[in-house]
């Protein structure tokens, strides 16, 4: 079992990737209960790092970069900070 700040991570790094995730998606793959998933959700939110929408969560805007190559360096820079 993932522990919670594993789990948030995984969350944050698949809507990142993807764009967006539903709260079944999440329940079904992380094998938590809906509960937890909206719990994760919010702090995550609160961090900034998503934005929550019914039923599942979406990234912010890719105005906040100025093309791909600024978002891959921003993201490199994540992964070797954790």
């Amino acid at each position: 079992m993932l522990t919670s700040d594993r789990r948030r991570a995984r969350i944050a790094e698949r809507v990142e990737y993807k764009g967006h995730v539903s709260v079944a998606e999440l329940m079904r793959d992380m094998r938590v209960s809906r509960m937890t998933v909206y719990r994760d959700l919010a702090l995550l939110e609160a961090e900034g790092r998503l934005h929550r929408v019914r039923c599942g969560a979406t990234a912010f805007p890719s105005a906040r970069f100025e093309d791909g190559a600024d978002w891959m360096t921003w993201r490199l820079t994540q992964r070797q900070a954790a």
